[in-house]
């Protein structure tokens, strides 16, 4: 039987316009009686409340009723702008990031600001770097980069198009952080409809 309906999903804001949107006409052409409401919110949304079908959530899960679907994972990468670097010169090793600055970001659920993390020998390390500016979302986050005010740490497919341009540059490339499992959430229930199915 063929998956048909409404499907309301919500997905981070930038998700929604680099991954998803791209990748809509391939989904339809699979899934033609499929009808996609797309929420695009980076706030914490209730699904039963709200009647989202299914979110897509970025990194370590809470406790939480949802059954979880692992779909993948995000490669993050850390960004400076060529102004920035010219200014501060590029860190080659971790050590060198005691003299940089970062633009911090905080999580927009907990307002915890993210340590910069990288990993080293099978380990994952972290560590405090100076910040001027702390931000709560990504479009801030970037255009902070962009400024030239300090390093990001970002998926790398919310910049690609900045590399692309010379607009950022990768620093510190052996030196990244772990990647970010990415997770379908949706609520319990007996089957999992055809709908979310067809979507994931």
């Amino acid at each position: 039987c063929r998956a048909s309906g409404r499907l309301k999903v919500d997905v981070p804001s930038r998700v929604a316009r680099l991954l998803i949107a791209p990748a809509l006409p391939e989904f339809f052409r699979q899934h033609p009686d499929i009808e996609l409401e797309l929420g695009s919110s980076d706030r914490s949304v209730d699904l039963v409340q709200e009647g989202v079908d299914c979110v897509l959530r970025v990194g370590q899960l809470g406790n939480s009723s949802l059954v979880a679907r692992r779909l993948g994972e995000m490669q993050l990468i850390n960004c400076a702008s060529p102004a920035y670097l010219e200014e501060h010169g590029e860190p080659r090793t971790p050590a060198d990031l005691d003299r940089h600055w970062a633009v911090n970001y905080a999580s927009p659920s907990s307002g915890r600001v993210l340590p910069w993390e990288y990993r080293e020998d099978g380990r994952t390390l972290t560590r405090a770097l100076r910040s001027r500016v702390t931000v709560n979302n990504a479009e801030s986050y970037i255009a902070c980069c962009l400024s030239g005010l300090g390093l990001i740490q970002i998926p790398a497919y919310d910049v690609r198009e900045h590399l692309q341009r010379g607009e950022l540059r990768e620093v510190l490339p052996q030196w990244r952080a772990e990647a970010m499992p990415a997770y379908a959430l949706y609520p319990h229930r007996r089957h999992l409809s055809r709908r979310v199915r067809a979507s994931s």
